[in-house]
């Protein structure tokens, strides 16, 4: 099965933009080159064809904690099923830049916001992408993932955003998830 929605969960407000909690909003943003989506009730909808194929992308327009049902309500209206959807997160135990890719969600070991959005789909199967933001040595963690990232960190997290993009559209195109998982959990940042 091949995905239909490409997801970041972030947090809306402009000042946090550029805080390590958005940099699944930084990748988005990327992917559809344009400054800002088209508004919806729900959020920010975009639609790009990729490889031929027909991509949603979408940011909530929510806090990161709250986002299950604004995807859960998107995903309905649209008529996509659970193992299409790619869901894009930032990861504090991963460093700068480091990427992970996977499917079926552990609920136990998560993402707040990721906990919201399967509470909402009632089990674990969608995709998801971390990038590795670091954990905190002195900050408490909820500073942490609303400060903006070191320069090193930042060109770290662009690298691994450019390097996830590339083997998006590839698995798009070739549909071939084992293959981008693999590619992609063995990135090292140099």
């Amino acid at each position: 099965m091949n995905i239909k929605i490409i997801i970041a969960i972030g947090n809306y407000k402009n000042n946090l933009f550029f805080t390590r909690h958005n940099v699944g909003i930084w990748l988005i943003n990327k992917i559809i080159n344009k400054k800002f989506f088209k508004n919806i009730k729900f959020g920010n909808l975009y639609y790009k064809k990729i490889n031929k194929k027909k991509i949603y992308i979408y940011a909530p327009k929510t806090y990161i904690n709250n986002v299950g049902i604004y995807i859960h309500n998107i995903c309905k209206k649209l008529n996509i099923k659970k193992k299409e959807i790619l869901i894009i997160n930032d990861d504090i135990n991963l460093i700068p830049g480091r990427i992970k890719i996977k499917y079926k969600i552990n609920i136990k070991n998560t993402h707040n916001g990721i906990k919201n959005i399967l509470k909402y789909f009632n089990n674990d199967y969608f995709y998801q992408l971390k990038i590795g933001i670091g954990k905190p040595k002195k900050k408490k963690l909820n500073k942490f993932v609303l400060s903006i990232p070191k320069n090193k960190e930042i060109i770290n997290i662009c690298k691994s955003i450019n390097k996830s993009i590339k083997y998006i559209k590839l698995w798009i195109k070739k549909n071939n998830f084992i293959n981008i998982q693999n590619i992609l959990n063995t990135y090292k940042i140099k």
